[in-house]
């Protein structure tokens, strides 16, 4: 199929879904900065393993990637520290709980019982990179998602991270229990490299070209450099199929088919392998912090083109 049939059929789609689908969603309330935004963007970017882009609704407006940044943090410390020394801290196996569970961490002596794609798990990789990159530890994440985006105007919302960082009391908890089972070490610089990952600013075309380089296996789609190994790239996709829509992915798994990764933001970053990076915005969110709207779409994109894995 075409290129263009491809983008006539994705904006069919689209308009089918902005008038058909489940409209009955909330924003996240629990961010102040996130609570004010608006419920109708609606946006979808695809890219596929040879760089060419499709794209329709609200593509250039920007939005924090929340926990997509989960998948960033995973790979920058797979790449950079090796698989070993980061799976002493964390876990292999997958977990169907909530993304802010505090379930297993007070009961725990274990430093490796955290799964990478909820927070407890996130906070723990926040506090490895921030204790071996020190104050380099920002800047160091800035210029790595530079590179799988391939936007180098990436950018931390500093109105979102005051935000994140005055309300978030869970995630505090969290890290206190992390830190009390020897988990991390500052509870402090964990949780600021975290908040600042999630406040990052991005765009659908931005998680678009990050789920190409994903479906690529650590490909450029455009210089054909390999920007990560692709051993690095298997793990992190396993994980977004197994626990990357929370307690939700076994449903999403079984209905849509395959790797993917949600934002509180209402974002969601898709991977379908050999084939096609996805990003999409919709605000709305379910109960488990998922878009509504945007895994209905993911999901007819996977019926229209046949993308599930099974």
């Amino acid at each position: 199929m075409s290129l263009k049939e491809y983008e006539k059929q994705l904006e069919e789609l689209f308009i089918d879904c902005e008038k058909n689908c489940e409209q009955n969603g909330k924003v996240a309330s629990y961010i102040p900065a996130l609570e004010r935004v608006d419920p109708d963007l609606f946006a979808v970017s695809i890219m596929d393993t040879q760089g060419r882009s499709i794209s329709t609704g609200d593509v250039d407006v920007k939005f924090t990637m929340q926990s997509i940044s989960k998948v960033v943090i995973f790979l920058y410390a797979l790449e950079n520290f090796g698989e070993e020394a980061v799976f002493e801290r964390i876990t292999l196996d997958p977990t169907g709980d909530p993304f802010n569970t505090i379930m297993g961490i007070q009961s725990t002596t274990e430093g490796n019982v955290h799964n990478p794609m909820i927070n407890s798990g996130a906070i723990v990789l926040s506090s490895m990179i921030a204790e071996k990159d020190g104050p380099e530890a920002l800047q160091n994440m800035l210029e790595f998602t530079r590179t799988l985006t391939g936007d180098d105007g990436i950018y931390v919302d500093v109105e979102v991270f005051d935000s994140e960082k005055s309300t978030a009391l869970r995630n505090k908890a969290i890290a206190y229990f992390l830190q009390a089972s020897g988990s991390i070490h500052d509870t402090e610089d964990s949780l600021d490299l975290y908040f600042q990952m999630c406040s990052i600013a991005i765009t659908v075309e931005d998680i678009a070209r990050m789920g190409a380089l994903l479906a690529n296996k650590g490909v450029d789609p455009f210089s054909g450099e390999r920007i990560l190994q692709d051993s690095n790239v298997k793990t992190a996709n396993a994980y977004m199929l197994l626990s990357g829509m929370y307690d939700a992915s076994s449903r999403f798994t079984i209905k849509v088919g395959f790797p993917a990764k949600s934002g509180v933001s209402g974002s969601i970053l898709a991977v379908v392998s050999d084939r096609m990076g996805i990003g999409i915005l919709s605000p709305p969110l379910d109960s488990r912090g998922n878009s509504v709207k945007g895994i209905q779409l993911l999901k007819k994109l996977s019926e229209r083109w046949d993308l599930s894995v099974f």
